[in-house]
């Protein structure tokens, strides 16, 4: 290796010189040694910059450490005619002038781990620990040791210069260790430190009385260029990741508090010195405000790196990383300046997006949000803002009337078209936009609320289109909020009650079992229909309270039917959610509410719709087979309306099927829904599953579901729901009318069921 080649030629130089016998020969054979080394080093650096393919740093480091060994030379030239080194001279001069270049080579090299900023703070860090150390050593080894005489000559002086740059050398590099924690710089600064040393014990000797330049002191300079070029060498080798990852935070703070706390020690020796000598001196007062001037660009340096990470941060928190757009906390900003009434709010979401997601990856996703970003940025007008405030969700601020709010608002479904047209293979997915608008009142998170209801609105007419929060809209949220409201508080009230339906055998008509359903009474509202708020309950996170309200009830109210009339016994089946199937422990709770009002497990049944489940390993799902270890029934609610999986049935711990009345009201009119039907029983019977059919209306339904194999019907043919005041004369009048004794008629909870 070069630097090997280095190492050989300075042990050769030290040979040398221990073989000199003359008074002159050591000092002239290390000097043209230390020089011939520096050179040789130099050397060595072009050729691995060579093999490198032009390192920029290295080349400029071989150029310090060549004009370094050629101002040697000139100090030996000098030498070997006069037989002394005077100071200042030229080869003094040179050594200055490659410190300087070597330090920017250092800097340099460290530039692609650090930013602009932290390059200056590096730096400054660097001055200011050689800063402070030159002013100790001018203090305790010039001043105090040698007198202040000698040293504030112009050899003195010049001699301060050499070592103040060669402290910021050192200071560099150790620094920059300590930021990277890269142990390639050891040797570099092993070297560095030995040359500083060597330098020190020069200018101490050539100060002090007799001006004799110790020969041992230039022959460390001779390890000291080897060990500079390992450094460096393994120090430039960084390449990858590592190198072009900038400092760390805490990287930064170390170097941060090294040089605070070095220098603050440093300054308080040099100071104490000062104070028991009380002996100022020019040099002392220049180096001294050299600090000051260090110190305050370092604070001024540190008020940039601040200003310019309060402006990163202030960017992160107002704008999208991805699109550039701003974000909700920007948006919300925007519209707290808007003036009400005068300012329309849209919402834009795209249609097909989690398609691309789904068939092209999160990588054409993303690609996708931000050709939109663009497209929408290219057609605004100048004074309208755009935003993005979800995954695949913009918002946009146009002042002016809602006319112009819908002119732009159409403008952004071509733009939206456009954008997708741009990304590689969206074409294959249909990608549109549907858009909400609404105007701005005085409270802007309600208009933001409000144009997202039109958003949906607009999906639900049918996507790529948009929709103006006005008329019906607007009063389907308003009636939707009062609903969610009045529901809220008649949970809480108990205003929320139990009705049942009657579930017959198809074969007998008579009643052997009903369905807890829940109704619900406003003073306000009025009479509420289910499927008005249960949507309601189940957008708000009220189900499970309105479940609980009707399982607690219907249970209550059938096991005190079942001990007071002389009814046979009925099986009551009540819908849960999955909300409330989630939930740890809830199938615990429901068996003991059976266990303490009195109801045989087997006499519930607990219905769930088939659309819910999916995934077996899913909590809900394992509650289920909790229920049905301890005898409760599990029924199959609306079947035909959602997934409709084979498999599905198989996995469940089912017993019961009830058969969607959507299914029901289509085997009146064509025999495929006929076939259909008998197929679904067929199967349920063969696993065995009881069947209920729903929404039996007429007798034309009643038969054909019954002939189709069906055992028990449900449905408004046989009766409505009732309050539990009517049930008894409900079911004694439906069994009146059946004309069959109870024990010709099934049961819900027959052996198959149990």
């Amino acid at each position: 290796m070069p630097a090997g080649l280095a190492a050989v030629v300075g042990s050769v130089c030290v040979a040398v010189v221990l073989a000199a016998r003359s008074d002159r020969g050591p000092q002239l054979t290390a000097t043209v040694g230390a020089g011939f080394v520096a050179l040789a080093t130099g050397a060595a650096l072009l050729l691995a910059d060579r093999r490198r393919g032009h390192d920029r740093p290295l080349r400029l480091l071989a150029l310090a450490t060549a004009v370094w060994g050629l101002g040697q030379l000139l100090v030996a030239l000098g030498l070997a005619r006069s037989g002394r080194v005077d100071y200042p001279n030229v080869g003094t001069t040179l050594s200055v002038v490659a410190a300087v270049v070597g330090i920017g080579a250092v800097l340099l090299a460290a530039g692609g781990r650090s930013g602009g900023v932290g390059l200056r703070r590096i730096l400054l860090d660097a001055l200011m620990l050689g800063s402070t150390a030159g002013l100790l050593v001018w203090r305790v080894a010039l001043v105090d040791l040698l007198g202040a005489g000698s040293a504030q000559t112009g050899a003195g002086r010049v001699a301060m210069a050499v070592l103040l740059t060669e402290a910021v050398v050192v200071g560099l590099l150790l620094l920059l260790w300590l930021r990277d924690l890269d142990h390639g710089l050891l040797p570099a600064i092993a070297g560095v430190g030995v040359f500083v040393g060597a330098d020190l014990a020069i200018t101490w000797s050539m100060l002090g009385p007799g001006h004799v330049r110790p020969w041992q002191a230039v022959a460390l300079r001779c390890v000291a260029w080897p060990l500079i070029g390992v450094g460096v060498l393994r120090y430039t080798a960084m390449t990858g990741a590592r190198r072009r990852d900038s400092p760390s935070e805490r990287a930064e703070a170390r170097v941060t508090v090294a040089t605070t706390v070095a220098s603050v020690a440093m300054l308080s020796v040099a100071l104490a010195t000062l104070l028991s000598t009380r002996v100022l001196d020019v040099v002392t007062v220049q180096l001294a405000l050299v600090v000051v001037v260090v110190f305050g660009a370092r604070e001024s340096v540190n008020g940039l790196q601040r200003q310019t990470l309060l402006r990163g941060l202030t960017q992160q928190a107002h704008h999208d990383p991805l699109t550039g757009l701003g974000n909700r906390r920007a948006l919300i900003r925007r519209l707290d300046a808007a003036a009400a009434g005068g300012t329309a709010v849209l919402t834009l979401d795209l249609d097909g997006f989690k398609e691309v997601n789904d068939v092209l990856g999160h990588a054409r996703g993303d690609a996708l949000l931000v050709a939109v970003a663009g497209s929408v940025r290219a057609v605004l007008p100048a004074d309208v803002e755009a935003f993005r405030i979800g995954g695949d969700e913009f918002a946009v601020v146009v002042p002016g009337a809602t006319e112009r709010a819908h002119a732009v608002a159409e403008g952004l479904l071509v733009a939206v078209r456009a954008a997708a047209q741009a990304v590689p293979g969206a074409a294959a997915v249909q990608v549109s936009a549907s858009v909400g608008v609404a105007v701005l009142g005085p409270d802007v998170l309600t208009g933001l609320v409000e144009s997202g209801v039109a958003l949906r609105a607009a999906k639900e007419a049918g996507r790529d289109r948009v929709e103006l929060y006005d008329g019906p809209i607007a009063a389907r949220h308003r009636r939707g909020l009062a609903v969610e409201r009045r529901l809220r508080e008649a949970v809480a009230a108990g205003g929320v009650v139990a009705h049942y339906q009657p579930v017959v055998d198809l074969r007998t008509r008579r009643v052997v079992g009903v369905e807890a359903l829940a109704r619900w009474d406003d003073p306000e509202l009025g009479r509420v229909s289910p499927d008005e708020f249960i949507p309601v309950a189940e957008r708000s996170g009220l189900i499970a309270a309105v479940g609980a309200a009707v399982l607690h009830q219907s249970v209550s109210d059938i096991t005190g039917l079942l001990r007071t009339s002389d009814m046979c016994a009925l099986t009551l089946g009540v819908n849960c959610s999955v909300a409330q199937l989630r939930r740890t422990g809830w199938a615990d709770a429901v068996l003991e509410l059976l266990a303490e009002l009195g109801l045989p497990p087997h006499r519930l049944a607990v219905e769930v719709t088939e659309s819910l489940f999916v995934d077996v390993d899913d909590p809900a799902v394992r509650e289920l087979h909790t229920l049905r270890a301890a005898g409760v029934q599990v029924a199959i609610d609306d079947f035909g309306s959602g997934y409709s999986s084979l498999a599905y049935l198989a996995r469940m711990p089912a017993s019961i099927l009830k058969i969607d009345r959507a299914l029901t009201a289509q085997v009146v009119l064509d025999t495929r829904s006929q076939a259909v039907l008998r197929s679904i029983v067929s199967l349920a019977v063969s696993l065995p599953m009881d069947v209920v059919v729903e929404g039996v209306e007429t007798e034309a339904e009643h038969e054909l579901v019954r002939d189709a194999g069906a055992s028990f019907g449900q449905g408004w043919l046989y009766a409505a729901a009732v309050p539990i005041e009517a049930l008894p004369a409900m079911v004694a009048d439906i069994n009146g009318r059946s004309g069959v004794v109870p024990a010709q008629t099934g049961s819900l909870a027959s052996s198959r069921g149990t």
